[in-house]
């Protein structure tokens, strides 16, 4: 068994895959937004577009989705802020580190969750266009270096 791409400790097999094969629904929004994350990494296209609200897609395809996950080596999550949902409303920020091309990137965002007929649902974030690590953090890459020794040198 493999640890789930999410960042919890858990296996994928009983995290994010049963979301995945659609055996059960997530029940918070940081849950799907843990598992949307998982469906990036591991080219889940048609999860991704099940899960993001028809009212805010607009256009997007599978064929689109598929094309950004295997253009992107993405690299960790971090979930920075996950509120109590209020009601079929929730949101979640989160920080998402990727690889472009040797440098290591970070897309910053909190996203709007609504639930519907017992579904969540992804609608649509607010971006901060300049996220940053803390040079004596650790590296968001998992190495276990200081960022500023690893991929902030």
């Amino acid at each position: 068994m493999t640890q789930c791409p999410c960042g919890s400790t858990l296996d994928y097999a009983t995290c994010c895959q049963p979301l995945h094969d659609g055996h059960s629904r997530a029940d918070t929004p940081e849950q799907l937004m843990r598992s949307r994350y998982s469906a990036y990494v591991l080219a889940k296209a048609p999860y991704l577009l099940a899960t993001h609200h028809i009212d805010y897609r607009g256009a997007l395809s599978e064929a689109e989705l598929l094309a950004s996950c295997q253009q992107t080596q993405w690299q960790r999550l971090e979930i920075l802020d996950a509120p109590a949902h209020e009601g079929d409303k929730g949101e979640v920020e989160f920080r998402a580190w990727y690889r472009d091309g040797t440098a290591l990137r970070a897309m910053h965002e909190r996203s709007r969750f609504v639930r519907e007929q017992g579904q969540w649902l992804y609608c649509d974030g607010r971006f901060d266009p300049k996220p940053q690590a803390n040079r004596n953090a650790p590296c968001p890459c998992g190495s276990g270096k200081k960022f500023k020794r690893c991929c902030g040198a």
